[in-house]
């Protein structure tokens, strides 16, 4: 199928959250921008090394992602990208519910106006990686 050049300019720019998201989560062991909720299983799981091995998953996985839809460029579409696609946009929704919707409730998120847009803010950024995560993984049936 042809794509669009949005669809083009969506996969470039999750190609490249991901690639950066994944040497961020290797070289500052947060896991990227799942960092938030890498703390939230670090206070479950009361084991660091449980927590180490679930980061430096999920950054390699960020790399092997992001360089795939790089490559996808230049070859057919590679099977992986897709499962690995549907574990992150996954793994996003457990973070938004998390960190945007469970994490304001006992905060100060709605104390302010600059709490509140700030809130929003977050909460958009969330958002449209998501939308990116689905319309990059969907873009086969376009």
């Amino acid at each position: 199928m042809k794509r669009t050049v949005g669809l083009v300019v969506l996969q470039i720019a999750l190609a490249f959250f991901l690639i950066v998201a994944g040497v961020l989560g290797l070289i500052r062991s947060t896991a990227g921008e799942l960092g938030q909720t890498i703390a939230l299983l670090d206070a479950v799981f009361k084991s660091r090394t449980i927590t180490t091995v679930i980061i430096i998953t999920l950054a390699v996985s960020e790399l092997i992602a992001g360089v795939f839809l790089i490559v996808e460029f230049f070859s057919g579409e590679i099977r992986l990208t897709g499962i690995i696609l549907v574990i992150f946009m996954i793994l996003w929704i457990v973070n938004i519910v998390l960190i945007d919707i469970i994490g304001p409730i006992n905060g100060n998120t709605f104390t302010s106006t600059m709490s509140v847009l700030n809130y929003l803010s977050q909460l958009s950024r969330h958002l449209m990686i998501l939308g990116a995560i689905i319309a990059v993984k969907d873009k086969s049936r376009v």
